[in-house]
């Protein structure tokens, strides 16, 4: 693992904690949706989906996301692919909604069983800019 390159990757989702994320439609075509970052623990990105949503479904038959998030102004950006990996876990679960003020919103508990967490396995990361003194760094975490 790259523990530099993890941090640079936790530093700019925490900046833009609101990233889109492409997935395979249950029709086969690709569809790209907003997607909230809530926190990273020993290394591993974590993530949400509630368990009535289409995406929890599609994600249920292919796996595989790729997330980018972009700085308008350093025209820095990060690509994130890997493989949904659901934990079923009410600590997770818990330690997920309350990582977010909008998940808090939406679910009004933090005992909503509906919010299933998911991390990310096998995952390459992509940081780079638009900026030609900027080296592009690829690696694994």
């Amino acid at each position: 693992m790259n523990r530099q390159g993890l941090d640079d990757v936790v530093s700019m989702l925490e900046r833009y904690p609101m990233q889109y994320i492409g997935v395979i439609g249950r029709d086969g075509k690709p569809k790209v949706k907003p997607f909230e970052f809530k926190y990273e623990e020993n290394g591993k990105l974590w993530f949400d989906v509630m368990r009535n949503q289409e995406t929890y479904r599609e994600l249920l038959e292919n796996p595989y996301i790729e997330l980018t998030v972009a700085d308008r102004d350093t025209t820095q950006w990060i690509r994130i692919d890997g493989r949904v990996r659901f934990v079923d876990d009410e600590n997770i679960r818990k330690k997920v909604i309350a990582s977010s003020p909008v998940l808090k919103k939406v679910c009004g508990s933090e005992d909503n069983t509906d919010v299933l967490p998911f991390t990310l396995d096998d995952v390459k990361v992509e940081l780079a800019s638009l900026d030609t003194n900027m080296e592009k760094r690829v690696f694994m975490i």
